[in-house]
């Protein structure tokens, strides 16, 4: 319909009706908010987040590293290898189970790029410059200490093996890797 100064009013045309819109924006908004039997797919991204999708890390599940320049208050403080050179001590006994175990964890963890003997020939040294064969003379003549800290601390390329060795587990390590190379060459047998 056209008013008295020509503009078009909608009086006439068909009117949404008030009621029937807002009934249908109450249903959709109680259909969101109606509990899930199931939890939402986590990779969904969703307006508003909850405890479910959100970017949690679940305990026991993520290691913190401790701050820089932190130190604990109520444990001793991990010595760096001058010291730990001479203030370390093996206190494991060299027993053949105690052997038995560093051989073990040997095999597991510097086989593969100290090679089977010790030599420096594993299947990684190729890979680096250079690979210290741990039968080396000046090699065996470290104190356990300094072993000990090398394992825990790691080396140039070495990683280190403080997380994923207990300390008796590296103390065994240790008293192994110092039967490496002491083994005396058999004799051939004479041929007949």
């Amino acid at each position: 319909m056209i008013d008295r100064s020509g503009r078009r009013t909608t009086i006439g045309h068909r009117v949404p009706n008030v009621l029937a819109t807002a009934a249908l924006l109450v249903s959709l908004g109680a259909a969101a908010c109606a509990p899930q039997d199931t939890p939402r797919d986590p990779e969904t991204r969703t307006w508003i987040r909850n405890m479910w999708t959100g970017p949690a890390v679940l305990p026991q599940t993520e290691a913190r590293p401790a701050p820089a320049r932190s130190m604990a208050v109520d444990a001793p403080r991990i010595m760096n290898r001058r010291e730990a050179r001479t203030a370390l001590t093996n206190p494991l006994d060299e027993t053949p189970e105690t052997l038995a175990e560093g051989k073990a964890l040997y095999d597991a963890y510097c086989a593969l790029c100290h090679g089977d003997e010790g030599d420096g020939d594993g299947e990684l040294a190729h890979h680096y410059r250079r690979m210290p064969p741990l039968t080396a003379r000046h090699v065996l003549n470290y104190p356990d200490g300094f072993v000990y800290s090398i394992i825990r601390e790691g080396g140039r390329n070495m990683p280190r093996f403080g997380d994923a060795l207990s300390v008796d587990e590296r103390w065994a390590l240790v008293h192994y890797l110092g039967t490496l190379g002491s083994a005396e060459p058999q004799p051939e047998a004479e041929a007949r």
